[in-house]
């Protein structure tokens, strides 16, 4: 492991504007930017979030939501480009798609943004087109079948467990396990909604220990990369506790996508099984989900310098130290991080004696009353204090729109083609044999004096 880099500072300060920042995510990548010696900006369609309030964060602006007008979201984001004098784009959210698609023509956006290609970035971000792509490198994955009407669902060997999620889903919206004691689903609201612009897909259920993983790639290198295991959730899925550790293999797995990856720029994140050997099958490592954006991983950093530089070091001006080809920077292992409020809604593991409940819930309450949150902090409290507006606020919104919070909190952020884009989006995966793009095509990172 190299040696830390802690509190380091870039060699040349970037304006840095995040894509959202009513995460708590965001508002720790900011104070990791600002910590570096960057200047940070960010964008929202929410007028109050919990960036809007921190000192680390010099300017918020509103634009609208990209999931219900993309053109105006992208003129706002432009916006702010110009009006901020913008450096470097770090998306941090599914509002990274229509940030990579007007990069296809746009070229102020596409020389700012750290992000894959367009066509590369929807591959990853499609179940089902990510299966294809770690079948076609000879990658192991889970056994997937592509779900196009009600039929298909009906066709799949019952004898089986498997996960239906739509192709083009996010966290555990919408996911449905299927056994075989049990009837399907049924078809329409609160069920498998699945036709032409919304397929799904069905993959093996596999159990095992779980893990995510987050990686910021530069030039098809690894630059960044840290994993934890999934502990405490709010819905047995989205993780709101974070501890470092080590993981040999799931690193040499990433290493293996970022070799068929090659030039290729941006953040990735994969949520791993670990099944148990038996008898009859062999231990695997199976990656069953990308996101090809930010994820929680950043928490495992805070604090630190590393990952900004990390993220901003894609040309020698900016961290001349860096040598992409072998620099890699990890979090300390054993750092943790929570989400309190999330930690406040866990809930416990269904189906586990009530010794071992007992066991789980006093090994969470340690957690929550001993681990730093990743949103308090001594010298930026503001964000601390407004969390009970914001949140009453949310739940005003929630009851306006007639949605859950974790669903209000992504819907006007989602990318769900459907229609004719979605035709042209299908057609474009076609053209692309291979996901290999030329350094050449990535975007340029330029001193900001230049602008």
């Amino acid at each position: 492991m190299p040696k830390s880099k802690n509190y380091q500072k870039a060699l040349i300060p970037l304006n840095v504007l995040l894509t959202n920042g009513r995460f708590p995510v965001t508002i720790d990548l900011a104070r990791q930017l600002k910590k570096a010696g960057h200047t940070v900006y960010v964008v929202d369609p929410m007028h109050y979030h919990v960036c809007k309030f921190s000192r680390d964060v010099k300017k918020s602006y509103k634009v609208p939501a990209p999931h219900y007008d993309p053109s105006g979201y992208i003129q706002g984001l432009k916006h702010a480009i110009k009006e901020a004098t913008i450096d470097l784009i770090i998306p941090m959210h599914e509002e990274i798609l229509f940030c990579a698609d007007a990069a296809r023509t746009d070229v102020e956006i596409f020389n700012r943004l750290l992000a894959p290609p367009f066509e590369t970035l929807v591959r990853l971000h499609s179940k089902w087109e990510f299966s294809k792509f770690l079948v076609t490198h000879g990658l192991d994955c889970p056994q997937s079948v592509l779900c196009r009407n009600y039929e298909d669902v009906e066709r799949l060997n019952r004898n089986r467990e498997w996960a239906l999620k739509p192709v083009f889903g996010r966290a555990s919206l919408n996911v449905f396990h299927l056994k075989p004691s049990e009837p399907l689903p049924h078809v329409g609201i609160n069920g498998v909604e699945v036709n032409d612009d919304n397929n799904y897909v069905a993959q093996e259920w596999l159990k095992g220990e779980r893990y995510c993983s987050y990686s910021v790639l530069q030039d098809g290198e690894i630059v960044a990369h840290s994993v934890y295991p999934v502990e405490d959730t709010i819905d047995g899925s989205s993780c709101v506790y974070f501890e470092s550790i080590e993981h040999p293999g799931i690193f040499d797995y990433v290493q293996q996508i970022a070799n068929v990856l090659p030039g290729v720029s941006g953040q990735v994140a994969f949520d791993f099984v670990e099944t148990t050997p038996t008898d009859n099958a062999p231990r695997r490592l199976v990656p069953f989900e990308c996101n090809p954006r930010s994820t929680a991983g950043i928490h495992l950093w805070s604090g630190t310098t590393d990952l900004a530089l990390a993220l901003t070091c894609r040309t020698s001006m900016y961290a001349p130290h860096w040598n992409l080809a072998n620099d890699h920077t990890f979090p300390r292992p054993g750092a943790k991080r929570q989400v309190a409020p999330g930690m406040l809604m866990w809930k416990r593991t269904k189906g586990v004696s009530h010794k071992m409940a007992i066991k789980e819930y006093f090994s969470h309450m340690k957690k929550l009353v001993f681990i730093r949150d990743v949103v308090c902090s001594m010298r930026d409290l503001m964000p601390t204090l407004m969390e009970p507006f914001l949140l009453t606020s949310y739940y005003e919104i929630c009851r306006e729109q007639g949605l859950k919070l974790a669903t209000m909190f992504q819907n006007d952020l989602t990318w769900e083609p459907a229609g004719a884009y979605l035709c042209e989006v299908r057609e474009l995966i076609k053209q692309v044999d291979r996901n290999i793009v030329e350094p050449s095509q990535q975007p340029k990172f330029f001193d900001k004096r230049s602008f």
